[in-house]
């Protein structure tokens, strides 16, 4: 009788046991890998359903929000005071500026004077609405006074102030509207917003102007490897990861590698926008020339809150204190929201379930209405 294998596979065989150990291991590590892949996939389900936004969309989330080129997306040119300005004379679908980069509202040619001007953000400047659509336009067409639309996406309220300043001389209006979002007031604690902008300080009291400088190249061992692009590329397509990442470091998600897309300064936004905003109180004052506040607000803080942030409340007094007449659409609007749950979706842009741009022609109808009560007073 001959002796037993030792290849016959059977459970004394220890030559068999490394296998089934190494089977084993592999079933594990797939166990495991399944596991993970299947609870993110609950997480970013879970996220998107609270977050209202599309289950099913496969998008890059990542490459949605961040600004490849901030000028060309702006139809903007450089600007050595105010980081960047529109360019004048863009023609396109619906959208038309004149000279100093001034929205058209309708077919005039050349920058009116003696009327009201407007300035602002994107929600100013009106951004998904065609020329004849912006709250300065229809406030035009109600009043029948001129008003100039010189919004600029994506200013904070220190820029806004500044283009204010440099266009009073140039307009000579009889009144002032400066708009403002809760967001504008973030962007004035920041020398780089996507690109280098101006910034502010207080020293002893007194502002203190901070031009824009040039974007400081990183470390050679700051730029992304291959590996990390590689990576975000990947997370992209998450919406909790954007969302998580996009908060604890946006200089790394959203920067190029090889600058800084977002850098902050030490100074507190609000007490620089109080400031820059009884400075021009003054100048106003001095200049005959009312000026009015008015605050904006993005949808999902109509939606979701109850008020409006500290931020913008603290700014409205401040500007309230000043002597400035304001002009606050959150209240309006909540009242709308809270009777027609969806009636955000007629004022605002929607590119899904609850997300929001920028206003609608019948969202800046609504503007136009308070700000026009507002000049009759």
């Amino acid at each position: 009788m001959s002796p037993p294998s030792h290849t016959d596979g059977g459970a004394s065989d220890p030559l068999a046991r490394p296998a089934a150990g190494r089977g084993s291991l592999a079933a594990n590590l797939l166990l495991v890998a399944v596991t993970v892949l299947v609870t993110l996939v609950v997480i970013e389900i879970g996220f998107r359903i609270v977050k209202g936004l599309p289950v099913l969309k496969l998008v890059n989330w990542r490459t949605e929000r961040v600004v490849v080129d901030r000028l060309g997306e702006f139809k903007a040119q450089a600007d050595p005071v105010l980081g960047w300005v529109t360019r004048p004379h863009n023609r396109a679908d619906g959208y038309t500026t004149l000279e100093h980069g001034i929205r058209r509202n309708f077919d005039e040619n050349s920058v009116r004077t003696g009327g009201v001007l407007a300035v602002g953000d994107s929600f100013t400047e009106g951004w998904e609405v065609k020329d004849h659509e912006t709250w300065p336009a229809l406030l035009e067409k109600k009043t029948g006074v001129p008003v100039i639309n010189a919004g600029v996406g994506a200013y904070g309220t220190d820029q806004i102030i500044l283009r204010a300043e440099q266009l009073l001389p140039i307009v000579k209006p009889k009144t002032l509207i400066v708009g403002f979002l809760e967001e504008d007031i973030l962007r004035a604690g920041h020398s780089v917003f996507g690109v280098p902008k101006p910034y502010f300080t207080l020293e002893d009291g007194a502002l203190k102007y901070h031009a824009p400088l040039a974007i400081q190249t990183r470390g050679a061992g700051a730029v992304l490897s291959p590996f990390d692009k590689g990576i975000r590329n990947v997370l992209g397509y998450s919406a909790a990861a954007d969302h998580l990442l996009a908060r604890l470091d946006p200089d790394y998600w959203y920067g190029a590698g090889t600058h800084d897309g977002y850098r902050k300064v030490k100074n507190d936004a609000v007490a620089v926008t109080c400031a820059l905003l009884q400075r021009l109180k003054a100048r106003t004052d001095r200049e005959g020339v009312r000026t009015i506040l008015f605050m904006q607000y993005h949808a999902t803080q109509i939606v979701e809150d109850d008020e409006p942030g500290s931020d913008a409340q603290r700014v409205a007094a401040c500007a309230r204190a000043a002597g400035m007449r304001v002009v606050d659409q959150f209240e309006p609007l909540d009242q709308i929201a809270e009777s027609e749950p969806e009636a955000m979706g007629e004022y605002y842009h929607r590119h899904g379930p609850e997300l929001y741009g920028h206003m609608t022609a019948k969202g800046n109808q609504h503007a136009a209405e308070l700000l026009a009560q507002a000049l009759r007073e």
